[in-house]
């Protein structure tokens, strides 16, 4: 491993660990260092196992940090412990982050998400808060530099960033690739003449660039604004009528309303990136709302990803709906 990797991933654990209690951080300590790299989420439930996502697998985690086989030889969590953690997570002030607590998830230095499960208190149909916290989720922010390298050559093309949107189904890569290629053509790409571009990227879920108290945690590029835990629609008029993008960049579309603002940004002379959830082009098109999108000729390029050889492997890059398949990986039949 090197210096600077092994540098970044303790720096990584770092900024998680500081949010547990002494003994349960102990715990987490106590994971070999080889395994953080490939650890994905933390997941904690009151009188249950302690559970970590390691290389997409479902793993316990033993007092003495160790993985185990068998949910008897875990940790078993409990209801403290996880009042000492949202207890740190909110400074002591649960009331104060009232509003993000709302949506489920609270973000934390570094880009890392927490996401959790309570008692919900509702008024007027919507949620107000979550009390009585029984679950906490910990998604590990990690970046994914160069990714987008390889496809950055087919949305390019005569000095000018195509309208791309980027397909897969939950969890094979579609917000890493769409962050990198935000960092990339951001800050820009000399051996690819491709200069810096003013990008404007609505984070509705602060996913993409894992701000926290307003500022990008993840490297999102020299030349990006961004509008965190904004509505898609009221942030992309906000940053036309605003910032001046010449591309604005946002992740999962589909809704039928999404159409007409994709129109606006297509009339106002700006380029796009976005994501959707889709297997591949069949399925996206069996959905009402992309359909609509991708009939009217709004995409340039469609990349569509899978998990077949790891997170993030681009399985073809497609001229559009009706144009030619400009890339396609070989099957494993075809290899």
């Amino acid at each position: 491993m090197k210096a600077n990797q092994s540098t970044e991933i303790k720096s990584c654990w770092q900024q998680i660990l500081r949010f547990f209690p002494t003994d349960f951080r102990q715990i987490l300590s106590g994971i070999g260092p080889e395994i953080f790299p490939e650890i994905s989420e933390i997941r904690l439930r009151v009188g249950q196992p302690l559970e970590v996502v390691y290389q997409k697998r479902s793993v316990w985690v033993a007092p003495n940090g160790r993985l185990a086989e068998k949910a008897e030889d875990a940790h078993w969590v409990k209801a403290e412990e996880i009042g000492k953690i949202v207890n740190a997570m909110t400074a002591g002030s649960f009331y104060a982050l009232e509003e993000e607590l709302a949506k489920g998830y609270v973000t934390l230095p570094g880009g890392h998400r927490v996401g959790f499960t309570g008692h919900v208190v509702s008024e007027a149909g919507r949620i107000r808060l979550i009390r009585n916290i029984s679950s906490l989720n910990f998604r590990i922010a990690r970046a994914c530099l160069g990714i987008a390298r390889p496809v950055l050559p087919f949305l390019w093309k005569d000095g000018r960033f195509l309208k791309t949107m980027i397909l897969s189904p939950p969890a094979c890569g579609k917000t890493t690739l769409l962050r990198e290629i935000v960092r990339e053509i951001s800050t820009g790409v000399p051996e690819l003449e491709l200069p810096g571009l003013h990008v404007g990227l609505v984070d509705e879920r602060s996913e993409i660039a894992g701000s926290y108290q307003g500022v990008p945690q993840m490297d999102v590029g020299m030349r990006t604004d961004v509008l965190d835990a904004c509505n898609k629609a009221e942030g992309v008029y906000l940053l036309l009528r605003s910032m001046n993008p010449e591309v604005i960049a946002t992740d999962e579309i589909g809704a039928e309303s999404d159409c007409k603002v994709l129109e606006d940004i297509i009339n106002a002379g700006v380029s796009m990136i976005v994501t959707a959830h889709a297997l591949n082009l069949t399925e996206a098109m069996c959905r009402p709302g992309l359909r609509r999108i991708l009939e009217r000729g709004m995409i340039e390029r469609l990349i569509i990803l899978s998990s077949r050889l790891g997170v993030g492997t681009v399985e073809s890059i497609r001229a559009g709906v009706t144009g030619p398949e400009l890339f396609r990986r070989p099957t494993a039949t075809e290899e």
